[in-house]
């Protein structure tokens, strides 16, 4: 029975570290196959690095799609991200993460027809307009201690009345101690603390291009679409999570 145990233990843990060194694999699969389906979008990612003792993740070119009928290229596209969180808060619904890195990011803003690629993007995602469809108890917070943006970058184009093409890039900046203080912010404050930072920036970046006010009011109204999106986005992949 003893010699049984034994090999039943080095079994194990020879399928933990072989699990374990393909787990980066497996995650960047599971990324580019189910992304499509989950974001009504192409997905791809260059490589992704996880170490899930420490805590410590790495993703390098992540791309999102633009939505049907604007075009070819990236909505969304981030040149490098790193993350170091707290792994037992995974298995709660308060995430803490204690530092967050994005460097080139970049938005591709089109607007046609009166409608955005983000709008367009939402609506693909048939996000919840509900906040009270989730249970507060089965809400997700997250802390942020620390999160540093390099370079971010906005490409805004208007194929309307008011034309646009502009390449914008905006500073670099740090925000700290993110729902610290409580149990935690909801996704959407965390995408609104980020947006009160960046819109400002993306408004003096369109006034120094010559931009009209019409398309100013444009970035101010997407602001509160984000917020909105980013909170419906999360509870719809929270939701695809559970078992049938």
């Amino acid at each position: 029975m003893k010699k049984i145990l034994i090999a039943a233990l080095v079994a194990t843990g020879v399928l933990l570290v072989v699990l374990y060194s393909q787990l980066d694999a497996i995650v960047e699969t599971g990324i580019t196959s189910n992304g499509p389906d989950i974001l009504a979008v192409d997905v791809g990612v260059e490589n992704i690095s996880i170490s899930p003792f420490s805590g410590a993740i790495g993703v390098t070119g992540l791309t999102i799609g633009q939505p049907a009928g604007f075009g070819d290229g990236a909505m969304f596209a981030l040149g490098d991200f790193s993350m170091k969180l707290e792994t037992g808060s995974l298995f709660g619904n308060h995430i803490i993460i204690d530092s967050m890195l994005v460097d080139a990011a970049l938005l591709d803003v089109r607007r046609q027809e009166g409608k955005t690629n983000f709008q367009a993007f939402q609506d693909g995602l048939n996000l919840p307009t509900d906040d009270s469809t989730s249970p507060p108890e089965e809400d997700i917070t997250i802390t942020i201690r620390e999160l540093i943006i390099r370079a971010p970058r906005i490409l805004a184009k208007n194929d309307g009345f008011l034309k646009l093409d502009e390449d914008i890039t905006l500073a670099d900046f740090t925000l700290t101690d993110l729902g610290t203080d409580e149990e935690g912010l909801a996704p959407k404050e965390i995408a609104r603390h980020i947006m009160d930072t960046l819109q400002p920036q993306i408004t003096k970046a369109l006034i120094a291009a010559g931009a009209s006010n019409k398309v100013k009011e444009i970035a101010a109204g997407a602001k509160g679409k984000l917020e909105k999106g980013f909170g419906g986005l999360l509870d719809k992949l929270k939701k695809k999570k559970k078992p049938e």
